[in-house]
């Protein structure tokens, strides 16, 4: 009898773990993540050929899409603006695993979309602390849920223009 209920146990485990798996590997098919998960390649929407110079218009967004131009997957994002200018924020911890911002930092050329439009630009790490420091106040004001996340530390990206020939 309890080698049944074992067996049973292990089929459902199975199965769940496949139903997972099945999840993430379907999403890389798909134009965009789907939430939490990482997406296929940002395929749809209008491609804006002059990214904006004044991020404002981001600034109430909740998150955004973000896809390495030279990568075929996409995540969803946090973004903040502060005077004018957008910025990545992103864990160094959390979730485990993730190494986009280290590809970032090696070469930043990127596609954010936000509202259905696509941006080509370029990421640069914000590495000057009092910026640092500043946009760790703007990230906790629009996601008070940062001030759990970033205690194991936090880059922060610049969003700047990128002409699609640049790309």
């Amino acid at each position: 009898m309890l080698g049944r209920i074992f067996k049973g146990l292990g089929i459902v485990v199975l199965l769940v773990v496949a139903a997972i798996a099945a999840l993430f590997g379907g999403a890389r098919l798909h134009d965009g993540p789907l939430g939490p998960i990482p997406g296929g390649s940002l395929a749809s929407g209008e491609l804006v050929s002059q990214p904006p110079s004044d991020w404002a218009f981001a600034k109430d967004v909740p998150e955004i899409e973000m896809q390495l131009a030279y990568e075929n997957t996409s995540r969803t994002t946090w973004v903040l603006v502060r005077d004018g200018v957008a910025y990545i924020p992103c864990s160094l911890t959390t979730p485990p695993g993730k190494t986009w911002y280290k590809h970032a930092d090696e070469n930043g050329a990127a596609i954010v979309r936000i509202a259905g439009k696509r941006y080509p630009v370029t990421l640069h790490r914000v590495t000057d602390e009092p910026t640092r420091q500043a946009l760790g106040q703007v990230a906790v004001a629009k996601y008070p849920q940062a001030a759990r996340v970033s205690s194991g530390g936090a880059w922060f990206f610049q969003i700047e223009p990128r002409t699609e020939a640049a790309s």
